[in-house]
């Protein structure tokens, strides 16, 4: 068995699929494969493609994203993959407020923006952010 095979995986990259619920797999694009190390992969997590530098320069556009689709529950200062009917699929910081959740992308950029608990479902919330992975010889 070589190095490579004992230390990496071979997972799937996803895209998102329009503007559904993307809590559904089925809503996702194969788009490439990558391997990553070993212990970055666990049941639960799905890898999807960046698009977009609302992130950056935490992460970039065209990164590929390790998201943990098993936390789905908002911690403060941590960064979620979201579904947001009037936006899309986004990346944010997300902090649990009084009034709702503010959504702070990392890019100045682009504008924090708040969801009301009213407007706030749980179901817009793909999982949180596990660490991002860029090929910067491409």
């Amino acid at each position: 068995m070589n190095d490579q095979t004992e230390r990496y995986v071979k997972v799937q990259v996803f895209r998102f699929k329009g503007d559904g619920d993307l809590m559904e797999l089925a809503k996702f694009e194969p788009l490439d494969t990558i391997l990553i190390p070993k212990q970055l992969h666990q049941e639960g997590f799905v890898v999807i493609y960046n698009k977009g530098d609302s992130m950056e320069k935490l992460i970039m556009d065209g990164a590929s994203v390790v998201i943990d689709t098993t936390s789905c529950n908002i911690i403060s200062g941590s960064i979620y993959a979201l579904s947001i009917p009037w936006e899309g699929c986004i990346l944010r910081e997300c902090h649990s407020e009084p009034n709702g959740v503010l959504l702070r992308p990392y890019n100045r950029n682009y504008p924090v923006s708040t969801i009301n608990w009213e407007e706030f479902d749980p179901n817009m919330v793909l999982g949180r952010v596990f660490c991002s992975l860029m090929n910067v010889f491409r």
